[in-house]
């Protein structure tokens, strides 16, 4: 048994999605992007055990099956605190701390236990949490109750940091505020692993079209609603970032051309710059796949990994 980064212990009859048999760690990442699209997003933090006081689920008595369900209970618990359901006194509080002892060789008999806890002094990202040590085999995370730790970034950009150049982007909160909001949270969660999203990739170039990406990372899947949003460009100009398939992420593309006749479709969140721009036309030239049909997207042979940061702008 082996522990993924996704947080979820596997076996080697479950590593996979062949003859239709979903792995237990495709299931837990689905189960955190399911999560994360009803605005419960489960940032994850590996091999710590987050710690608070006082605790008000004890691991030796309550076991997850993975992270998901571990951060589900957290996000349960404050719910039930905010309708007044829980017990008074110290205990009386809402999760925003959660541990969750995830790999069977080094968790031995604690493997599965869920800790929920408070910490009342939370320092918000990039920051982490205080923790027990260096805990091989924990996972955890922590829920931050409001987004003022946010302001101190309104003066930043966006930048993914790819093999062929930084693409630097200007957020639009005034199109897309919910997923500029989410953008930075998602950002700020990985600034203690210098940006590092293990899943973040470039993967389709269309030339005089667009090129095309994904952000994702273990416990990190922006997919804020669509709906309510402010009225988006009736031109998507050359630059402007948006999300695909009319949707308010993961997949999001840039737009190499002035585009008309998508109306209100697509949520645009940011704008790059003209130095990134160069950028994506490196990215066009890139080494494609061959088409099994001739209508079929273009798709890079090796996708394009970036870390993703934020840069505080000039003045």
């Amino acid at each position: 048994t082996t522990t993924t980064s996704s947080g979820s212990s596997s076996s080697s009859g479950s590593s996979g999605s062949s003859n239709g048999v979903v792995s237990a760690v495709e299931l837990n990442s689905a189960k955190l992007r399911a999560l994360a699209v009803a605005g419960d997003m489960c940032y994850i933090t590996q091999d710590y055990e987050f710690w608070g006081d006082p605790i008000l689920v004890w691991g030796y008595e309550h076991r997850a099956v993975d992270v998901a369900e571990c951060c589900a209970a957290c996000h349960a618990q404050r719910r039930l605190w905010e309708r007044g359901g829980t017990a008074q006194g110290r205990n009386g509080s809402a999760c925003n701390l959660w541990a969750f002892c995830a790999d069977k060789d080094k968790c031995k008999d604690r493997l599965g236990e869920c800790w929920l806890r408070r910490d009342n002094q939370l320092n918000p990202p990039p920051a982490l949490p205080k923790a027990r040590g260096n805990n091989l085999g924990w996972i955890s995370g922590a829920v931050h109750e409001n987004d003022t730790h946010l302001q101190q970034y309104s003066n930043h950009a966006l930048v993914f940091h790819t093999t062929v150049g930084d693409i630097t982007m200007t957020l639009l909160p005034e199109l897309a505020p919910n997923s500029v909001a989410e953008l930075l949270r998602a950002a700020a969660w990985l600034a203690p692993y210098n940006g590092y999203c293990q899943n973040c990739r470039i993967y389709r170039p269309e030339k005089n079209f667009l090129v095309q990406g994904m952000i994702e990372a273990p416990g990190v899947y922006v997919a804020v609603p669509r709906h309510p949003s402010p009225p988006q460009r009736m031109v998507m100009e050359k630059g402007l970032i948006c999300w695909a398939g009319g949707s308010g992420g993961p997949h999001w593309f840039v737009n190499m051309v002035d585009q008309r006749g998508f109306k209100d479709d697509h949520l645009c969140f940011a704008k790059a710059t003209n130095e990134s721009m160069a950028v994506f036309d490196k990215i066009l030239e890139l080494p494609l796949k061959n088409k099994t049909k001739p209508n079929d997207m273009n798709g890079l042979v090796e996708s394009l990994y970036y870390n993703m940061t934020l840069k505080k702008l000039q003045q």
